[in-house]
């Protein structure tokens, strides 16, 4: 039991029996509330560029805090967030980039609300000493959830007050929106030009296997982003040629991703990018060390398959290696206490798929029957989940592997009988919403045939017209 306690200390000596300690979960919750407020995700789903950008960099801080409440160093890129502010305008926001590379978690909850012009009364009113040593079990994960109570009161009067006005007819909406997407679809058309130029050139110059970007992306900072790129490379043109037969993907992190593309972040400055060019070769590395990871990982869980989820979480080559590192030392800790697999788990699990994410992310099934687990998760409790939940995986593989089948069909038809440019949908949204929302429209297909032809369409959660032309539609849209 004593293992499990953790003594936190500042990092500050010992004075006249009076020691530094770490702000409580309950005290980061209070002072972070005002910049959860403006930085949760739910506030972004109009807007999934700065929503997916809020999410990541929310989850890296959520592992940075943990890791500092138990005293375990985790160095993570500058986070950024676009806040909502009562004094801007509907769609626009207020970005800020924060570098948190310190221990202390005072000191980092602090640096969060400066960079956000919040205010650090709180914090500040709290004793750096303590006559007492603090003895607990970190757990800011429950910390974070405790604010979530007010934010759902919020959001369900929002809600309720949105609901009046609520979108009861798609038919309806579509009719209103159609020329509307069509219209600024077309006057992208020259910026959608640019950006086909300049990956060409970049593609033709420097010998770049390819140039692509992650979907929801606004074509003018995709433009941006590739210009600066193209500038990059005329100053810096010996060092472009690491990467001659690479693919270049812009997104949401720099580094090397597990798949081998080189990922630059749209929003990181140059000098960022010139730091991940010159040493590529050196994130490589990784990529060698990879396979040798889920291979003994697998050995260790029964041969269960160690696979990677098409819309996990991004993390370049070298955090998946210490994700993967991470788990096989606590479950080899685990065996090595003695400990064993419950007597009802099959002696092979390889029908079975894991997903190993980053510290902060779920322990669960996914909707396509395969384990999520976040790296830090305990290997007993790990262990005790798989046994338990081996039937719901198996329902949802079978399911999963009948439904992409109906998907892709259903996917065809609808690009098809509607004359649609392009069909895309959110990353939340599953094979089974898809085929409910893909039927529904296909009722509806004498009505929306003309007014869909010639659109971009999006499935997703929400209704919008985005800038470039992209109608956005809920999947369980009335």
């Amino acid at each position: 039991m004593y293992s499990r306690l953790k003594i936190r200390w500042c990092g500050c000596p010992r004075t006249s029996g009076v020691l530094c300690r770490y702000l409580s979960s309950a005290e980061i919750s209070t002072a972070l509330r005002p910049f959860y407020f403006s930085v949760h995700p739910d506030l972004f789903g109009k807007y999934p560029e700065q929503r997916k950008i809020n999410e990541n960099s929310l989850q890296q801080l959520s592992a940075l805090i943990e890791a500092q409440q138990s005293s375990r160093r985790l160095s993570i890129p500058p986070l950024s967030f676009y806040l909502r502010q009562k004094n801007m305008p509907e769609g626009e926001f207020k970005l800020v980039k924060i570098s948190l590379n310190g221990n202390n978690v005072r000191e980092t909850v602090v640096k969060v609300l400066n960079a956000c012009d919040m205010s650090t009364k709180f914090v500040d009113k709290i004793p750096k000493t303590s006559s007492k040593i603090e003895i607990s079990t970190p757990d800011f994960s429950k910390a974070y959830q405790e604010y979530a109570k007010d934010f759902e009161n919020v959001t369900r009067m929002k809600r309720k007050v949105e609901e009046k006005k609520a979108i009861n007819n798609i038919v309806e909406w579509i009719i209103e929106n159609s020329v509307i997407a069509k219209e600024k679809y077309e006057s992208t058309s020259a910026t959608r030009d640019q950006v086909k130029c300049l990956k060409e050139h970049l593609c033709n110059t420097y010998g770049i296997k390819e140039v692509k970007y992650d979907n929801g992306w606004n074509i003018s900072h995709i433009r941006g982003a590739l210009q600066s790129l193209v500038s990059l490379a005329t100053q810096h043109s010996n060092e472009m040629t690491n990467l001659e037969g690479r693919i270049i993907a812009l997104g949401q992190f720099t580094g090397v991703s597990l798949d081998g593309d080189v990922y630059l972040n749209i929003i990181d400055v140059r000098n960022e990018w010139l730091s991940l060019i010159k040493k590529v070769s050196q994130e490589d590395s990784a990529l060698i060390e990879i396979p040798k990871y889920e291979k003994a990982l697998s050995s260790i869980l029964r041969d269960i398959h160690i696979c990677r989820r098409k819309f996990m979480p991004k993390v370049s080559a070298f955090q998946y290696c210490n994700h993967l590192r991470q788990l096989i030392t606590s479950i080899g800790d685990f065996y090595g206490h003695g400990s064993k697999f419950p007597s009802s788990v099959p002696e092979s699990l390889s029908k079975y798929q894991i997903v190993v994410e980053p510290e902060a992310g779920p322990l669960m099934v996914s909707p396509t029957g395969q384990f999520i687990t976040p790296s830090s998760c305990p290997a007993g409790e790990l262990i005790a989940y798989i046994g338990k939940h081996l039937d719901e995986a198996t329902l949802l593989m079978t399911e999963y592997n009948i439904n992409k089948h109906v998907e892709k069909a259903l996917y065809k038809e609808v690009l098809e009988r509607f004359g649609l440019l392009e069909l895309h949908k959110d990353d939340s949204i599953t094979p089974g919403l898809m085929i409910l929302c893909c039927q529904r429209l296909l009722t509806r297909s004498d009505k929306l045939h003309m007014k869909l032809q010639g659109n971009i369409l999006y499935i997703t959660h929400y209704y919008s017209v985005l800038s470039e032309g992209i109608l956005c539609i809920p999947w369980n849209f009335k």
